[in-house]
């Protein structure tokens, strides 16, 4: 979002909020133009061993110096927003595009930061020739071609989200019929974990999902789906756990702590892999406060719970895809959020 497009939301919000009473205007060191902060403790320097900080990174990497020198001093991870993905990476059968992703992975190669690849199998990815497949014998073997390609393309990379979003929010949770995928039966994911084990058996191999961080139904179905995939002798190694969230919620009364150590109990590593935290309205002091509060007690219940990785989903609020509503722990112009120091006592204090 150019910052003259944010400037005239901003202005929008704060003149809406206040023909509502919505309170006191965004502070201006928030919204207005100005040199980054990059003095103090940083996210990856205060993080415990063991815990990577992680955010989702996209071609501003080349684009932009100030977001490449923020994404090298603050962060031990990062992972691909959208360059792995199958529609960025073979959005024609067997032709295979990997400029943008090789050119983040060689970056982070040469800052000494580690990569999450993101994501081998997800139905909102899938490009249009996926969805005339109609034949459960086509679809696996599509789909072994392409987790084969990119784990052996990027043997460098060692933790995978194989299968990304895989359950749906009807009720009862069921696998996502909508999914290409789903022609190739219902353990068309237990085939992919499998490919991909087969194409490196040294990589962490990963189920991704969102809207299950704390204890429901949809986290439920999840629990359940991967208990079950463990018992085939599915080679699975985590869970990621997305977290895109807004200023209200409560991590406590959400049991985010207990949700990851029941996962954890199944012999399984736990992560946050896609944590935003949008407000519902402008940028205001108590807004913000609401914002650092909640990504405080998010990282805070990671750590009690064992995470190996706590990534953000984006850098700074212009680079978010949620970028209307404020949602990152730097704002547009990649100075330190009050999130950013919330963030930084979580790392800090007892896990």
């Amino acid at each position: 979002m150019p910052r003259t497009l944010r400037s005239l939301l901003a202005a929008l919000l704060l003149s809406t909020a206040l023909a509502g009473g919505g309170g006191p205007a965004p502070s201006p060191s928030v919204i207005s133009p100005g040199a980054p902060t990059l003095n103090g403790p940083t996210l990856k320097g205060s993080a415990p061993p063991g815990l990577l900080v992680g955010a989702a990174v996209s071609a501003a990497l080349f684009e932009d110096p100030a977001y490449a020198a923020l994404v090298a001093r603050e962060f031990s991870s990062v992972t691909p927003e959208n360059a792995m993905k199958w529609q960025a990476t073979e959005a024609n059968e067997g032709t295979f595009m990997y400029g943008l992703a090789d050119a983040i992975v060689t970056w982070a190669t040469r800052h000494g930061i580690a990569v999450r690849g993101h994501t081998l199998i997800w139905h909102d990815s899938a490009p249009g020739w996926l969805y005339q497949i109609r034949d459960a014998a086509r679809m696996r073997q599509v789909m072994s071609a392409h987790i084969r390609a990119l784990m052996t393309h990027y043997p460098q990379v060692t933790t995978w989200d194989v299968v990304n979003e895989a359950v749906s929010d009807a009720p009862g949770h069921p696998l996502r019929a909508n999914s290409p995928f789903a022609v190739a039966g219902p353990d068309y994911i237990a085939h992919a974990f499998r490919e991909a084990h087969a194409a490196n058996p040294q990589a962490r191999l990963y189920y991704n999902d969102y809207s299950a961080d704390g204890i429901n139904g949809k986290s439920d179905a999840i629990y359940a789906l991967i208990r079950d995939l463990l018992a085939q002798g599915v080679p699975i190694h985590g869970v990621g756990f997305q977290a895109h969230l807004d200023e209200t919620y409560d991590v406590t009364a959400s049991r985010v702590t207990e949700n990851l150590r029941r996962f954890r109990a199944l012999g399984l590593d736990v992560q946050l892999t896609e944590v935003d935290v949008t407000l519902r309205g402008p940028p205001t002091p108590d807004a913000l406060k609401r914002q650092a509060r909640v990504y405080h007690d998010l990282l805070t219940a990671c750590r009690a719970a064992g995470c190996s990785n706590f990534t953000l989903w984006g850098v700074t609020d212009l680079s978010s895809w949620r970028a209307a509503a404020y949602p990152l722990p730097f704002d547009d112009d990649g100075r330190p959020k009050p999130a950013h120091a919330a963030l930084i006592a979580a790392l800090r204090g007892p896990p």
